[in-house]
């Protein structure tokens, strides 16, 4: 039972574990667990009921009439299921694509549909599903990051600090600018109101690279390349917006959050009352390791302020000249401006601490939303706490491998050489991601929070707005992938009292990304239908109320 507990809990399943006797239970409840529906009370007849109602669930959608019922025969039925997959893939927009797909059975791990699994592809961001699963295995769900706030033991006279104040990170992928106005308030309320020296930024929790492996492919100032270290804030991202000037002609205004000196803004936009209107805003590389923001083009007067996210250079300075502002809006006066440094090894006294949430909370945002810079923190913070201190991309990956190797996966049958997938740098079969899904399904210590960090079908994630109204609503969980031609979904297709799928669809050379997901939703409602194929036909079956 340890093994099935908790995707059985997920998916509202009630199956024994292999070689495990299913207790004895009254007729009625067994029925229940078998998947059937208990009899509708007489007054509510159910009889040409097209939908299904899950206890204390809204509607669940049914298949339209001409969505396609396989045969109940189990034999018949798997042979239906790879005719309909085999049409999928065969459709002309895939003719020059690489496509490599797995489907098995979470319980037993029998292939049920294949083609090309044994291959290697461009997994994209289904590489996400190894890191999380490794980080989740390696460091435990309760794992969190801290972030401290230290001075030099006997380096304070009454309401002065003598010395440098140090802001250590420990590779939080969650802090926020929130967090460390905390931390400022924590210092105020200690009657502090002086720093002689400067705030000494310490990221030595990872070794001194930010850009990632691979991550040098492009070079822009996008939200998804934002760098990794040891003390980072709000993803190591900046909010840039751009304000129409009061009449044509006139300069827009640029606001930078969170405010602080360690921004250096160069360039205009100008207000203009008619043609195109684009403005551009790009992060560089300023004096002293500040960040430099280029803003340049046209805003139209009168439209709407427009918020522009962007990357920092430096993060452990972003970080530090953060802190430096809000100290000072607290009154406490800091005489130097930051830099990085190491913190003492010993004789430090700790002024105040954050706490990040749990791993098995931060795995949602990974997840559910691709999150890569998460990705990247998560993969350094195994290499500094498996492999050793410093953190870096070598020894997460490192990390990585120990836990691949508990599952049969074994250290170069496959690449890997960042963790989030991005770019040209990682490949994975469909065989080897469908082991890591069902190796962390299956292992009871972090099954939930794996599975609760994939992506729901209709209702969240980058999968939110997929698949609704079709039967594989709320019945998938899976993580997208996605790359210039390259498009991914794994995951899991489950229903009530069935044993989930398990399945892998990693699509290569793609012309293009919209009927690559069209196939990819098709092939999920095709699996749940599968699923469902030994029940009767909707209208034949009566509807479960939750009573």
């Amino acid at each position: 039972m340890r093994s099935l507990l908790a995707p059985a809990l997920l998916f509202g399943l009630a199956f024994p574990a292999a070689g495990v006797a299913a207790p004895t239970a009254p007729a009625a409840p067994a029925a229940a667990a078998a998947g059937a529906t208990a009899p509708a009370p007489a007054e509510e007849p159910q009889t040409g009921s097209t939908s299904t109602r899950l206890p204390g669930l809204a509607t669940r959608p049914a298949a339209p009439p001409e969505f396609p019922r396989p045969p109940a025969d189990p034999a018949a039925r798997r042979a239906w299921l790879k005719s309909a997959l085999d049409e999928v893939f065969a459709a002309p927009p895939f003719n020059r694509a690489k496509v490599g797909v797995l489907v098995s059975e979470s319980d037993t791990g029998k292939a049920l549909y294949a083609r090309n699994d044994k291959s290697a592809f461009n997994a994209a961001s289904n590489v996400k599903i190894v890191t999380s699963a490794s980080a989740l295995a390696l460091l435990g769900p309760d794992y969190r990051w801290k972030t401290t706030v230290s001075v030099v033991a006997n380096g304070r006279s009454g309401s002065e600090i003598n010395g440098d104040l140090y802001l250590r990170g420990f590779g939080d992928p969650t802090l926020n600018t929130e967090d460390l106005a905390t931390l400022a308030g924590d210092l105020w309320a200690e009657g502090i109101r002086r720093v002689k020296g400067a705030i000494i930024a310490d990221e030595s929790f990872f070794d001194g690279a930010h850009v990632g492996p691979a991550y040098d492919q492009k070079t822009d100032s996008s939200v998804s390349r934002a760098p990794s270290a040891g003390l980072s804030l709000n993803g190591n991202l900046i909010s840039v917006t751009i304000v129409p000037g009061s009449k044509s002609g006139a300069a827009a205004k640029v606001l930078v959050e969170p405010p602080s000196a360690g921004f250096v803004v160069q360039g205009r936009v100008i207000t203009t009352g008619s043609g195109p209107a684009p403005a551009t805003v790009e992060t560089g590389e300023s004096e002293g390791g500040r960040t430099l923001i280029t803003v340049s083009g046209r805003v139209r007067a009168g439209s709407e302020p427009r918020v522009y996210r962007r990357r920092v250079i430096n993060p452990p300075l972003y970080a530090a000249y953060t802190l430096k502002a809000l100290l000072e809006r607290r009154g406490i006066t800091v005489s130097q401006a930051p830099r990085v440094g190491v913190a003492p090894a010993q004789g430090l006294k700790i002024l105040s601490t954050n706490d990040s949430p749990p791993l098995g909370v931060v795995v949602h945002d990974l997840n559910k939303r691709s999150n890569n810079f998460t990705a990247e923190q998560l993969l350094r913070t195994m290499g500094a706490e498996i492999v050793g201190r410093p953190g870096s991309w070598e020894k997460g990956l490192e990390a990585v491998a120990r836990y691949l190797n508990t599952l049969g996966i074994r250290k170069g049958s496959y690449q890997m050489m960042n963790g989030s997938g991005l770019y040209d740098s990682n490949r994975f079969s469909p065989e080897q991601i469908v082991t890591v899904l069902r190796g962390a399904m299956r292992d009871f210590r972090i099954a939930a929070e794996f599975m609760a960090s994939l992506a729901i079908a209709g209702t969240d994630g980058t999968i939110g707005h997929r698949m609704g109204g079709t039967p594989a609503e709320r019945f998938v969980r899976a993580k997208t992938g996605t790359l210039a031609t390259a498009s991914c979904l794994s995951g899991f297709a489950g229903s009530p009292g069935h044993a989930p799928l398990v399945f892998s669809i990693l699509m290569n050379e793609v012309a293009g990304a919209g009927d690559a997901r069209a196939a990819q939703d098709r092939v999920a409602e095709l699996l749940v239908a599968y699923i469902e194929g030994d029940a009767p036909a909707a209208g034949e079956r009566p509807v479960t109320t939750g009573r």
